[in-house]
Parts: C-alpha cells; structure tokens; sequence
C-alpha cells in the first residue's frame, strides 16, 4: 500500500509544508539517499555503503548512517579520512556530493543499538546546497499519535545498481551507477519488548526477498486522523530481515543532536 493509494486523503504535512497525498512518496524517498565510500587510491571505484537519512535539527542540517555498512566495527576508531572519503548521492543524473564536516558517534554504550549511528553535520555550503536543502527532513520527537502507516525508505543492495560500473570500471573515467531507491510499507509491532534503548520493531506486510543495504534509511509514518494527517520520521533502520526491521528512534537522535550544539 502506498501513501497515494490511501482514500480521501488530499493534503498531508511534511514537516513545515502541505502536499499532495501523490506528491509525498517523491518527497520522503529524497529524504534518503545512496552512500558511496573512495580510497585515497584513486585508482580503486567507489564501494557501496548502504543508506543515509537528511535531518534537520535547529537549524542545522545532517546526515545519518550506520558503522556497519561502512565496515566500522563496533567500539572502533573511525577512519582518519573518513570526512574525505563518504559520498552522499544527490539522486541527480551526474553523481555530485554533499560535504560533511565533521562527525558525532558513540564511544561508549557498546550494547545499544544506538551506538551503531554515525551523525555527519554538512559543509556550510555545496554546489546543489538549493536543490538539496528542501529534503532535510525536520526532526521531532517520536509521534504517539494513531499510526495509518509506516514506511521503509533506502537503497537496497541489488546486484544491477554497481555490477556496471565495477565491470567497466577505468580510473579518472565516468562509469554508470545504476541508484535504486525503494519505499515499502511496514507496521509499528505495539507488541514488541526490549531492554535496548531507543529500539523499535516492524513488521513488513509481506516478506522482502531484499533487506541488504536498507541500514541508515529510515522509517517515516503517516499519522493522525482524515483531515489531520502528517508523515513523521520515526527513526534510522539499524537492521532488517525478511519478515521485519528495527529502527533506532527519534527520541535518540534529537537527544544525540542536542548533546552537540549545547555540549555540558
């Protein structure tokens, strides 16, 4: 099921702005884009790293990912270059970047699922900074209101989207990235326990034959009543099988966000 097919909906509010019940899968799926990562040798093609979700928190834009789709073990230092080295997709025909500037992540707290996000704050400034500024997705605290529906936004790891490119591959020479961007419906499990903070449960509607590379998209949901309706990000995807997928919430980001811009 999918947000447009939904009846009697005609106007939903993302964020600060009203769209079209047709216009809203559009707008979330670019709230997620592909990651990339180079070597400093630049003889050797990008690798494929999984997901990551634009948020906007006071003002301040950022992206989030996961350590696992990077290789980064948990509890491990991250790469020196690792500013340098991740590429964010802009979803325009021609692979363009969006900078980062630096990076916050968990040192302590091994145990929780939460240690596994990767926070990037952006450049000040990037060549499409106008085109991709509207998709930041702005953060709130997760929604208690009914649920209509959930949804998984990311990238999944099909073999098409870098078999291409890795085949044809010529340094300092353009190669094709075939970018698939998915959204598939799932439920919140109001059923689900845990000891493990901040870490919430999905069932998907139907089992999916392709879960890889959905870790650090996200999970938005369609809430409120005919008449009152707004999606809300619910939280980054940290692991996903067939039959569900689990997110790290909102309530962990804002409070993660807020330790940065007001440091004790």
């Amino acid at each position: 099921m999918l947000i447009r097919n939904l009846p009697g909906i005609h106007a939903i509010k993302v964020g600060r702005f009203y769209y079209k019940s047709r216009d809203i899968e559009e707008t979330i799926t670019m709230s997620c884009r592909m990651m990339l990562f180079e070597s400093s040798d630049r003889t050797v093609p990008l690798g494929r790293g999984g997901s990551a979700t634009l948020i906007r928190f006071r003002g301040v834009d950022y992206l989030v990912a996961t350590r696992h789709q990077l290789g980064i073990k948990w509890g491990a230092p991250l790469p020196h270059d690792i500013l340098d080295t991740i590429r964010i997709s802009t979803g325009e025909s021609i692979l363009s970047n969006i900078p980062l500037k630096r990076v916050v992540f968990e040192t302590a707290n091994p145990d929780e699922e939460f240690h596994d996000l990767l926070l990037f704050e952006t450049a000040d400034e990037w060549e499409h900074q106008g085109r991709d500024r509207p998709y930041f997705f702005d953060l709130a605290p997760f929604s208690t209101r009914p649920r209509v529906k959930s949804f998984l936004v990311g990238y999944p790891a099909l073999d098409v989207v870098m078999d291409e490119y890795l085949a044809d591959f010529v340094p300092g020479q353009p190669g094709t990235i075939h970018i698939k961007r998915a959204i598939c419906d799932c439920d919140l499990d109001l059923t689900f326990t845990t000891h493990v903070q901040h870490y919430r449960r999905y069932k998907f509607s139907r089992e999916r034959d392709v879960v890889d590379g959905y870790s650090g998209g996200a999970v938005f949901s369609l809430v409120g009543e005919l008449g009152n309706h707004e999606v809300v990000l619910d939280g980054i995807v940290v692991r996903a099988g067939a039959e569900c997928l689990h997110i790290v919430d909102a309530d962990y980001l804002i409070a993660a966000f807020a330790s940065t811009l007001d440091p004790a």
